[in-house]
Formats: C-alpha cells, sequence, structure tokens
C-alpha cells in the first residue's frame, strides 16, 4: 500500500532536517554483534525505514 502527503516547502525543509538528524545519529550508534556461530554481524544503515525515508527525500530535493 503507498501513502501519498503533501507538504509546503517549510515542512519539506523541517522534515529533511528532522530525518536527516535521525539518520545521522543512528549512523553514529550503530554497532556489531556476533551471531551464534561467532561471526561478526555489522548494523547498516540501510535496514532502517528512517534512512530509506531520508533517501527518498534526498532525491526529492535533488529533482526540485
Amino acid at each position: 500500500m503507498k501513502h501519498m502527503i503533501t507538504l509546503t516547502d517549510n515542512q519539506f525543509d523541517v522534515l529533511y532536517d528532522i530525518l536527516q538528524d535521525t539518520v545521522d545519529y543512528l549512523e553514529d550508534d550503530l554497532t556489531s554483534y556476533y551471531d551464534k556461530d561467532g561471526n561478526e554481524i555489522e548494523e547498516k544503515i540501510e535496514d532502517y525505514e528512517a534512512y530509506k525515508i531520508y533517501q527518498q527525500l534526498v532525491n526529492l530535493r535533488g529533482k526540485s
């Protein structure tokens, strides 16, 4: 299911800034852990929905 919202330029800028701060925080907080076999597993920023949304906003900003 897809949802669409309409934002003013100011609302878009605020949302962009919030997600940029969120992604920066997440990137600084990424960790690694070991699975049951002793393999090191690193968290990836690409696994976070906030990052995926932020990337969509980056693409939209580039088109305007």
